[in-house]
């Protein structure tokens, strides 16, 4: 298959002096790059976990009701 891509001037020279001193073609440099990225490249993405601040209560204090904590998200005092 073909298929045309934009390389930058400076990479793209570096790669053909590369390609040069190994003794090797531009495509079969390409080629081994490409492999040897596939080849690194995680099967699944790793999935990093959120971290949320962690509030401590108080053990006997009662559960917050959702309108306690909408009227404190809307005022500057917050919950008290």
């Amino acid at each position: 298959m073909k298929t045309t891509i934009e390389i930058p001037d400076p990479l793209f020279r570096q790669a053909k002096a590369r390609a040069a001193m190994d003794g090797i073609s531009l495509r079969d440099l390409f080629l081994r790059g490409l492999q040897l990225s596939l080849q690194a490249a995680p099967a699944t993405p790793v999935k990093q976990r959120a971290k949320f601040p962690l509030i401590q209560a108080a053990p006997q204090a009662p559960p917050l009701t959702d309108e306690q904590v909408y009227a404190a998200l809307n005022t500057d005092e917050g919950l008290a």
